[in-house]
């Protein structure tokens, strides 16, 4: 593995267990077993290190988000896909645990994240209008909107809820309940068969986690 990649992936498991607060660049050399002025030939502090790692993380999710126009046709899609945008997230979750704080510091960053965002929200709205389509969902435009913004608050804000209950459950655990969160928040809107399916989901549910 290269040097710089040997950086990204040390600083992203020190963000992510022990906080991006708590860690200088002195403290990412001392894990790699390095001298901070190699380090420094790489990135410049740990500022360039959190740019590079909201780099691959801003690519990645770009690429999950432009995957889904007219692919997502049941709800066993949308469980998935759901399951495949928080995963991502749990990799690079030191961004949404302390997202204000960290986007305050960042200024550049936050105005990417926010582009990012409203990216998700459209993929959301997508999603729900491909749903409406193939007859899975029923819903008015504005109960669209609001589900929308139920939708993109639970995915925004799940790891913050969860750093402030102090739980840090499992990760595959965590990462379900979130998913069966959201999908509990769609199955009011399909119909008379949304009650059969939030058993199933139920069910789904209780295996993944029991």
């Amino acid at each position: 593995m290269k040097t710089r990649d040997r950086i990204l992936r040390t600083s992203l498991a020190l963000f992510n267990e022990e906080g991006e607060a708590a860690q200088s660049a002195v403290d990412i050399a001392n894990a790699l077993e390095m001298s901070p002025g190699n380090l420094y030939y790489h990135f410049k502090g740990k500022d360039a290190i959190i740019r590079a790692l909201y780099d691959g993380f801003e690519h990645e999710m770009r690429i999950i988000l432009r995957g889904t126009r007219g692919k997502i046709t049941s709800i066993e899609d949308n469980w998935i896909y759901n399951y495949i945008i928080l995963e991502e997230i749990f990799d690079f979750r030191f961004f949404y645990r302390n997202l204000g704080e960290l986007l305050a510091r960042y200024p550049d960053l936050a105005m990417r994240f926010r582009t990012l965002l409203a990216q998700k929200r459209r993929t959301i709205t997508d999603l729900l209008h491909d749903l409406k389509k193939s007859n899975v969902l029923f819903l008015d435009p504005p109960m669209q909107e609001v589900l929308t913004d139920q939708i993109l608050s639970a995915m925004t804000f799940w790891l913050s809820m969860d750093l402030i209950e102090g739980q840090h459950g499992e990760p595959a655990a965590l990462i379900h309940k979130t998913v069966f969160q959201i999908m509990a928040l769609v199955a009011p809107h399909m119909g008379e068969s949304g009650f059969s399916a939030m058993q199933a989901m139920t069910a789904y549910y209780e295996t993944q986690t029991g």
